[in-house]
């Protein structure tokens, strides 16, 4: 709201700019009509100021403009810097609280905190432990005496992080950030999506109306956007997500995002505050369920959740019983019947006193970021990392200044190769409220060390070249264990899946009308982070195609099948007795080491293997129509490499009416 353009801003002549002037008429003889409407503004501020809890964005509308009127009031100053000290925008108290206390420092008993707080938001740290002195000096309360110590020990902090910037923040710019609140960002591994929280209007067509806005904190309800990455760090426009993810005049905040970006983790202001996810279903979300298991409670809020790359583990944020003080960090196990069990407190060395929030679990699953208002911070909630090393948490470093700064720093996100950095944070060079900045290049010496690779595949017909939906089965081929199986949308993000390194895997699709598709690969030990990429084709169901066996294994220079080949064989029968129109011949291929009459026999005795087992698991020999050996004769690679080698080495079935 503005003052209409007939009330001009009043300066009055007589008034020394250091002296306080009341709102009394006697101080605004020839200003009547500026007079009411600045009482009648002070008046309808106060009603938020000191009957709403949250009211403080709403009073700051009516202050500000009864400030046109009057800037020289030291109570209107004062009521100001304490509206900002509660926004978002902290750092604009600062002005407002030094000039109150020119006018008048004994305006309110909390004068000089407030003022300790508004220098603090600046940077102004020496100014701001002296006004804490002075606010201790005429205070008694060991409660607030203890306040008062925590925010000294703040600003000493403060003062030896900016002497040191390790880390350049960048805005991510005004596609993604607008001039209001944008947060809690979300990646998925391979920084390709970026889902987010905004406070802008659903409809920015609209005019703002209170039918618009939250009663909880009179601001724009929350909604979830996302954006795709066009190019290298470079983001498309964003779009908000329809229902069920967002409703009309309801919050919808997202906390967390699975690993592939199939799982959206969000938080319901359900039961004091509950956990919920959806899952992704083509370009669709479903509708959210509440995380089944332990993790909620009725009478407490679980506002924050990260889950382990595997789904297996999970860090979540509450209140509950147990807790060292405040809002703690707990952790939750995926049990077999897949609810989450009994959340565990991580403990004192991750957890204080004061507020935890806005963990995340780096996809290398031993490096933790989270905010807190405890440990050495510098203000608000500060980010900090800690790494799990010999079955326990490594005290928490503070990520240090600018990624930190006096305000509230929260929900660090981190690409799975370490290199690009999330964060959302209030500072004075933004777009709104709050922002989404990105740290590129984000390089921190724990990740120089670790090792890891990120898989990710997409589905698409051989023929048309067209995207195709499938199951995709993971499995380590040593020891049997499934490490990935998930229902894959037809859609350019695909799969992703976080795989340790060093071993031999088997991968196999499935998708209806097409053969399954199969391959075992070799992740060797990368140096650090390995991003695998690659197009799978999948071949229709028909006569003349050709099923290759690539997770079937033999012994070198042996015939007989490996217990490992079972699972690829059954799924071949399962596929071929939905068809029971089809026949099939077996034909079996060697690597080019050896002689060719030997390789051509041994391709015969491997392919009649594969017949035996076939038959006795009870598929029809009538459906077997030939069983051949070629021996070296048809390479798929003829090159010499040994992973060539190992592609060639196969069995396969061709299809026949």
């Amino acid at each position: 709201m503005k003052i209409l353009s007939t009330i001009a801003l009043i300066t009055l002549s007589m008034i020394c700019f250091s002296q306080n002037v009341e709102f009394t008429k006697t101080n605004f003889p020839e200003q009547k009509k500026a007079f009411r409407f600045a009482k009648k503004c002070i008046k309808k501020g106060d009603a938020y100021f000191y009957g709403a809890e949250r009211g403080y964005n709403e009073a700051l509308l009516f202050y500000l403009d009864a400030n046109e009127v009057n800037p020289n009031n030291a109570l209107l100053n004062y009521k100001i810097a304490v509206c900002y000290l509660n926004t978002l925008e902290k750092y604009k108290a600062y002005p407002y609280a030094r000039k109150a206390g020119d006018l008048n420092a004994s305006i309110a008993r909390d004068y000089y905190y407030v003022l300790g707080m508004a220098a603090q938001q600046k940077l102004k740290f020496d100014e701001a432990i002296l006004a804490y002195d002075q606010f201790e000096a005429i205070i008694s309360h060991p409660d607030t005496l203890k306040m008062v110590a925590k925010r000294i020990e703040e600003c000493n902090n403060g003062k030896q992080f900016v002497l040191k910037v390790e880390y350049e923040v960048e805005n991510v710019g005004d596609v993604i950030n607008t001039t209001y609140a944008e947060y809690v960002p979300l990646i998925r591994a391979d920084e390709t999506i970026l889902i987010y929280t905004s406070r802008r209007p659903a409809d920015e067509t609209k005019k703002r109306t209170k039918r618009q806005i939250s009663n909880f904190d009179y601001d724009y309800y929350e909604n979830i956007y996302k954006s795709n990455r066009i190019e290298t760090n470079k983001w498309g426009t964003p779009s908000r997500i329809p229902a069920p993810i967002n409703k009309p005049k309801k919050h919808s905040a997202s906390v967390s995002l699975s690993l592939d970006g199939s799982i959206l983790y969000l938080y319901h202001s359900i039961n004091k505050g509950d956990i919920y996810f959806s899952k992704k279903e083509g370009e669709s979300w479903s509708e959210p369920k509440e995380l089944p298991g332990k993790v909620n409670t009725k009478k407490y809020t679980e506002s924050h959740i990260t889950v382990s790359f595997d789904g297996k583990t999970a860090y979540l944020v509450s209140d509950r019983p147990g807790g060292l003080g405040g809002k703690d960090i707990w952790r939750s196990e995926l049990q077999s019947d897949q609810t989450w069990s009994e959340p565990v407190n991580l403990g004192p060395t991750i957890n204080t006193p004061y507020d935890e929030d806005g963990p995340f679990l780096h996809p290398d699953g031993k490096t933790l970021y989270f905010s807190s208002k405890g440990h050495n911070t510098m203000g608000g909630y500060d980010i900090f990392e800690t790494e799990f090393k010999d079955g326990q948490w490594t005290t928490p470093i503070n990520m240090g200044y600018p990624i930190n700064s006096p305000d509230d720093d929260v929900y660090f996100v981190l690409t799975a190769d370490g290199k690009n950095a999330y964060l959302s944070s209030v500072k004075e060079n933004g777009y709104g409220r709050q922002d989404i900045y990105c740290i590129r290049p984000f390089e921190k010496k724990v990740f120089k060390d670790f090792q890891m690779v990120l898989f990710k595949g997409i589905l698409k017909d051989k023929e048309t070249d067209a995207l195709v939906k499938g199951i995709v089965n993971i499995t380590d081929n040593s020891s049997g264990q499934e490490m990935f199986e998930s229902e894959v949308q037809p859609t350019e993000e695909g799969f992703l899946v976080s795989l340790p390194s060093g071993k031999n895997y088997g991968i196999a699709v499935e998708s209806e009308g097409y053969l399954f598709y199969s391959e075992n690969f070799d992740l060797k030990l990368p140096e650090g982070f390995k991003l695998v990429e690659k197009v799978i084709y999948l071949e229709k169901v028909k006569a003349g195609v050709k099923l290759t066996l690539n997770n079937v294994f033999f012994d070198f220079d042996k015939h007989h099948l490996k217990s490992e080949s079972e699972s690829e064989l059954n799924r071949a029968i399962e596929l071929l007795n939905k068809y029971p129109g089809i026949k099939i011949e077996i034909a079996g291929h060697t690597d080019n080491i050896g002689e060719d009459a030997y390789n051509q026999k041994l391709s015969e005795r491997r392919a009649n293997s594969v017949k035996e087992y076939l038959i006795k698991a009870g598929f029809p020999e009538s459906r077997i129509i030939r069983v051949v050996g070629y021996g070296e004769s048809k390479p798929i690679d003829p090159s010499d490499s040994k992973e060539a080698r190992a592609k060639n080495r196969r069995v396969e079935f061709i299809l026949a009416e």
